[in-house]
């Protein structure tokens, strides 16, 4: 039997182990892939590095800078100040559209500029918010609901705002005082000025972001790839592997998607399973291109919020990376799709001409290579049911001696440095 068995290999499970082995544990890290990283990884293609969507480090604590320091990664990494922008109503203004309306059309500044000032004069609501769209009404106000956040998010999460809660917010969206707001629509906002968690972030100088989970892998001792699990038993703390294999532990520390780990749990109680099954999710197509020439545009990324695009959010990771071979650059598109659907047969197609439509390929020739991949589930639909289903399918494990850690086991929404934390703090509940 093995103590302390840990299902996954991506930034978590990883960060796991490297914690435990600081406290002379000795975890076994399972991995069904052939390399570690999870969806934090790296594609090679013809010369060009594509990660799957963007993978950009934002730190916002000290103890993140030691252990990348310790792990040599660090390094290794330059650091870059945020430039992102909006597509919107024919223009590109800065993100976040908040603070930088002056670049849209008068008629969309004003809606925007005069629905914040409508809200905040309406005061705070008498009940907290139930809803995604009543947090956005509220807080930013008609117009900015309809121009950015409503269509946007119901892209990327293929759900109507009404249908959302809005206790994934937190850090995420900025919340501007209505000086910034006027001077944004004014065009007098500070460009120096950062204003988000994600106003700078670290990259690999050279190479894409598997070089992080590839160190912390190397770090972390042994892991056994290939070693996909097929069947979870809680009532005597054992897992079968697809080949067979069956292996005993005390402590389990799962990182993958809760909803597969229920589907693989034999003994699930009825009420978990069912809780699990009303759990919500969106995957992603991930379409990346290698394209001859300059890069189009100088921004990192850019939010697409309208509805006749197919996808929510275009990057141009060789604006921040050395991703592509001299004279090229890179362009990663993501769409949104309910988890598990089937990916439509013109999606290609409509991507490349939306592209073309933002002026961000010029001609379909200059594609010289395509990596496309799908990430499921990546995004949790936040919802009325998701809390009490994940805490009774968290207690659940829980007695069984398993721990829940990271984006996709816990079901929430965080960050790189979030699943460096998470791994952590899951060591500390086997070592504390």
């Amino acid at each position: 039997m093995s103590g302390v068995v840990i299902i996954g290999a991506g930034l978590t499970g990883l960060s796991a182990a490297w914690h435990m082995r600081q406290s002379a544990l000795q975890p076994l890290v399972l991995e069904a892939e052939d390399r570690p990283g999870g969806a934090c990884r790296t594609l090679e293609r013809d010369g060009f590095s594509f990660d799957l969507t963007g993978h950009l480090l934002h730190l916002g604590r000290e103890e993140s800078r030691i252990l990348l320091g310790r792990l040599g990664v660090l390094s290794r990494m330059r650091r870059h100040r945020r430039r992102a922008g909006i597509a919107l109503a024919g223009a590109v203004t800065p993100y976040p559209i908040q603070i930088h309306t002056h670049k849209l059309p008068p008629a969309i500044r004003r809606e925007c500029l005069l629905g914040f000032l409508e809200a905040r004069l309406a005061g705070e609501p008498a009940e907290t918010p139930a809803t995604f769209a009543e947090w956005v009404t509220h807080r930013f106000g008609a117009g900015f609901a309809r121009h950015f956040f409503f269509p946007y998010n119901s892209k990327l999460f293929c759900a109507a705002p009404e249908t959302m809660s809005a206790d994934w917010v937190g850090r995420y969206v900025p919340r501007p005082a209505l000086a910034d707001v006027v001077d944004g629509a004014l065009g007098l906002f500070p460009a120096a000025r950062a204003v988000g968690y994600n106003a700078a972030f670290l990259y690999p100088k050279v190479g894409g972001i598997s070089m992080l989970p590839e160190a912390l892998a190397a770090a972390s001792g042994p892991v056994r790839y290939g070693a996909a699990v097929r069947r979870l038993h809680l009532g005597d703390r054992s897992l079968e592997l697809e080949c067979g294999e069956v292996l005993g532990f005390e402590t389990l520390i799962a990182t993958v998607s809760l909803r597969t780990l229920a589907s693989i749990t034999e003994d699930l109680p009825a009420d978990a399973a069912a809780a699990a099954a009303a759990l919500r999710a969106v995957g992603v197509v991930n379409v990346n291109l290698g394209v001859r020439g300059k890069a189009p545009r100088r921004e990192h990324w850019l939010y697409v919020p309208e509805g006749r695009f197919p996808f929510y959010r275009v990057g141009i990771p060789s604006n921040h990376g050395s991703v592509a071979p001299d004279g090229c650059h890179t362009l990663s598109v993501e769409v949104s799709l309910p988890t598990g659907s089937p990916v439509p047969a013109d999606l290609f197609d409509s991507c490349l001409a939306g592209l073309e439509s933002l002026g961000l390929l010029r001609d379909r020739k200059d594609v010289e290579t395509v990596a496309q991949e799908r990430i499921d589930p990546a995004y949790v639909v936040f919802d009325a049911a998701r809390p009490p289903a994940v805490a009774a399918i968290r207690d659940t494990y829980r007695r069984a001696g398993v721990i829940l850690s990271g984006r996709w086991a816990e079901w929430k929404y965080s960050t790189m440095e979030d699943a460096l934390w998470d791994g952590a703090t899951a060591a500390r509940r086997v070592a504390p």
